[in-house]
């Protein structure tokens, strides 16, 4: 079956009508209430809704001037950095972000959580994170993924970097460099879509669709959506087709036109049996699903990363015990997994080497040299990773906690835990 429009249905316009249809807060809403509601992590549609009303004439008061300001800088730090690692990567270019943000109308925001860089190659990556650190930035995450057949790179690696937002902006800015796009999956491995890719709103759609693995989608989730089938070429659509038959995102893709459809908006790309292939695409989860889960490599491990997102309690610590000391991170990285990265002591190498020391598969990067793991680590692997040396986390037989969050994080009885994240958009989703 083909997703075709139905009834009276609109083409999409980034207006203040458009969003408040979006937030859908009633004709009676105060416009506190409605702006209380565009903050909110269901929609992220604040910025927009404030630079909209600006370009209206619409006065706006003292404090809607400044959340607004705040806005702006953001977005023009985020073009400053960006810039720059252009400059130091020629090859590597943005997912969603200030690509989707170009199709807004002038003057009017789209709001600016991080920034997704697409690495094609290692050295693109480390090139990126070269930049980065120089200029003041922090490493929050590192992951290794196993590559796909045919994928340009035999490792995928994510690498999360971060930077304190001035006052009163209470988000850290936020870049993660990436080897492939798609890195929302942290129970297999990562999606690289086509290469070389002749339509960048193409590849920007796909990922917004994978968001759905994530999380509900938002409705701004919805709007970038419709702009970017509305701009899309007969190239760009037989992209968005073929990635989307890649990843098996079919489910999601229709989730998202029917929301679309529900707003009474025109869908600008009908593709045909996408009915079918959802239901193949969710007959071959359950199938992989009940693979994963009945393997005795793959399940401790997956139980283990319960641990990364602060759940399972004991349980995921076991199991993390067990997938670490029993099965093996190299084992663990051939069965399909990703591993997270927790710093350890090490030169910088020249290029990416997985070393196995004793029972530790060790990443030697040209950022550092990284413990991998499926889930919670113990101080001891630390150590004994770094080769006798301090481990990154201090001497003492606590867990260090892998988890999303990046940073230094306390626990209940105030010892410290490493903690770092996987490479997701968070990135990923919130750009």
């Amino acid at each position: 079956m083909t997703d075709a429009p139905t009834g009276t249905a609109r083409d999409v316009e980034v207006s203040a009508a458009t969003v408040l249809a979006l937030l859908d807060n009633g004709p009676t809403a105060s416009r506190e209430a409605v702006l209380r509601t565009a903050r909110d992590g269901r929609h992220k549609l604040a910025a927009t809704l404030l630079s909209l009303w600006a370009e209206e004439g619409e006065a706006l008061t003292e404090a809607e001037t400044t959340e607004l300001r705040l806005h702006r800088e953001r977005v023009d730090h985020y073009r400053a950095v960006w810039s720059r690692l252009r400059t130091a990567a020629p090859g590597a270019s943005l997912l969603k972000g200030m690509t989707i943000a170009s199709l807004y109308p002038p003057g009017v925001l789209r709001a600016a959580g991080d920034l997704d860089v697409v690495c094609p190659g290692h050295e693109d990556l480390w090139s990126c994170a070269h930049e980065l650190a120089a200029t003041g930035w922090e490493l929050a995450a590192f992951t290794v993924s196993p590559a796909r057949t045919g994928d340009s790179v035999p490792l995928h690696l994510g690498a999360e970097f971060r930077s304190p937002a001035p006052e009163p902006s209470p988000d850290p800015y936020a870049v993660g460099l990436f080897t492939a796009e798609i890195v929302t999956e942290v129970r297999a491995p990562a999606w690289q879509l086509s290469r070389p890719s002749r339509s960048p709103l193409a590849l920007c759609a796909v990922a917004l669709v994978a968001e759905r693995w994530e999380r509900p989608f938002r409705s701004r989730d919805l709007l970038d959506l419709a702009l970017l089938l509305q701009h899309l070429d007969d190239t760009g659509v037989r992209q968005l087709r073929t990635d989307l038959a890649r990843t098996g995102l079919w489910p999601e893709w229709r989730e998202a036109l029917r929301a679309m459809a529900r707003m009474g908006w025109r869908l600008s790309v009908t593709l045909p049996h996408t009915r079918t292939a959802a239901v193949r695409a969710r007959l071959l989860r359950a199938v992989r699903a009940a693979a994963r889960w009945s393997s005795p490599v793959r399940a401790p491990a997956l139980i283990a990363q319960a641990g990364i997102e602060g759940e399972g309690g004991r349980l995921a610590e076991l199991a993390s015990d067990l997938a670490h000391r029993g099965i093996g991170a190299r084992r663990l990285l051939g069965a399909g997994l990703p591993l997270f990265g927790v710093p350890v002591d090490g030169k910088p190498a020249e290029r990416l080497r997985l070393d196995d020391v004793g029972r530790h598969l060790v990443a030697r990067t040209p950022l550092g040299s990284f413990l991998l793991v499926s889930g919670a680590a113990r101080r001891e692997w630390l150590d004994e990773a770094a080769g006798g040396g301090q481990a990154a986390g201090g001497p003492g037989t606590d867990p260090v906690v892998v988890r999303p969050g990046g940073g230094r994080a306390s626990d209940e009885h105030g010892a410290d835990r490493a903690t770092t994240e996987p490479g997701s958009t968070s990135a990923g989703s919130g750009t």
